[in-house]
């Protein structure tokens, strides 16, 4: 029985699930933001600016995917929680703000809304969280393995630790790339995407779908049939026995990685593809693909138990 990452069918969809504007906390109005990333080949984008709703048209290029940043608590810790909307269907209005003061008011909100919303924990190494603080915590859909912005200013945006964390204790979460994008800097020459500083274009989801909507990105942004990157690409991730099967663009390393540490990998210049055993891994595999300039691109889990 062969279990995949993805679907086999379909076609691959770039998209950015985490940027601001002037709207919050951005230096930027979100039509060039959004021209910007249409411009460079993004088919879809989410302006999740913090604590405020709004819904912004499409116009039948890049689709634009309502959301928000909430700023909320756990275990008396402030945290970031992006809320993508589902359907076309909104539960609030254009301008609507929010304000959270603890812990009981985040789960009360989030328990609200998480029918309607996707709901990723934001750079939980940039929040200062540890993993017995969340555990046992399921109402995230997932996390976010790269959280752009704050790793390419702060070394604190790549929480693969965390997620694995998670992983090892039973917390089935997807694993997602983003921005973080303010266009800070911008007194800086170049600014504000040609700026050495620029925290726009570092990280994203490539998603499978069959179709361009919102009902199809959604759907495979809930059942993993993405994956996150800096720049590399996973055109297949497959179990089928006791063997893993990867092909990627160019890399220089592949590394398989489950509930145990021994998991193999595969080191030499250009590989695009290798067939890995599992060795003793028995609750899930994962994969991670590193180019020649360090960049890397994250599968998702692939559960064992349904073999």
């Amino acid at each position: 029985m062969r279990l995949r990452s993805f679907p086999e069918e379909g076609m691959w969809l770039k998209g950015n699930l985490h940027a601001h504007s002037t709207v919050s906390d951005g230096h930027m109005p979100p039509e060039p933001i959004f021209k910007a990333y249409e411009e460079r080949g993004y088919d879809f984008f989410s302006m999740t600016d913090h604590n405020i709703y709004n819904a912004y048209p499409s116009d039948g290029g890049m689709l634009l995917i309502p959301g928000f940043e909430l700023s909320c608590f756990i275990a008396g810790k402030s945290i970031h929680v992006n809320c993508i909307q589902k359907t076309e269907r909104s539960l609030f209005g254009n301008g609507q703000k929010f304000v959270i003061k603890d812990d009981r008011e985040t789960m009360e909100f989030l328990e609200g809304i998480k029918d309607d919303y996707l709901l990723i924990l934001n750079h939980p190494d940039w929040s200062l969280l540890e993993y017995p603080e969340v555990k046992g915590t399921d109402i995230f859909k997932g996390l976010e393995v790269l959280n752009w912005q704050t790793e390419w200013f702060d070394r604190m945006g790549e929480s693969t630790h965390f997620w694995d964390s998670g992983l090892r204790d039973g917390m089935r979460w997807k694993a997602y790339a983003t921005d973080d994008s303010h266009t800070d800097y911008p007194e800086e020459p170049g600014w504000p995407f040609h700026n050495f500083q620029n925290d726009s274009f570092g990280g994203w989801v490539m998603v499978r779908v069959k179709e361009k909507s919102q009902k199809a990105i959604i759907e495979a942004l809930e059942n993993g049939w993405f994956y996150a990157t800096e720049g590399p690409e996973i055109h297949d991730f497959f179990v089928e026995g006791n063997d893993v099967t990867v092909s990627c663009s160019p890399v220089d390393r592949v590394c398989c990685k489950g509930e145990h540490y021994n998991c193999k990998r595969l080191l030499r210049p250009g590989i695009t593809g290798c067939t890995l055993p599992l060795r003793n891994n028995k609750q899930y595999v994962r994969v991670e693909v590193i180019d020649a300039k360090g960049k890397i691109a994250w599968s998702n889990p692939i559960y064992l138990d349904k073999r």
